[in-house]
């Protein structure tokens, strides 16, 4: 054996030890954005949801009822325009005055 080949079979081996660790690396990669894909996913039918748990309540059923046809009240709550903040306003002194 020369020291031509042991050379090229030192190179060979190198390389092949760095494929598989690129590779692993694309692996890895790949996943991540399947996870990230998926978050997405589960962050839109979070939102619809709980849209959806909320015109359920506005439809005249309560968190009992829907809890009784198995349906978990939203870990989040829908997105949107706050609600009673008008009346709050409403309610408190004019002007910083009070009575």
């Amino acid at each position: 054996m020369d020291i031509n080949d042991i050379a090229a079979r030192a190179a060979a081996k190198i390389d092949a030890a760095r494929d598989a660790k690129v590779n692993a690396v694309k692996q890895a990669a790949a996943s991540g954005v399947e996870v990230q894909e998926a978050a997405q996913l589960l962050a839109a039918a979070e939102q619809k949801y709980a849209k959806d748990y909320q015109a359920a309540l506005r439809a005249d059923w309560s968190d009992s009822d829907l809890r009784g046809f198995g349906l978990d009240a939203p870990t989040k709550k829908a997105s949107g325009r706050p609600r009673g903040r008008k009346a709050a306003q409403e309610s408190g002194p004019v002007d910083g005055v009070s009575e």
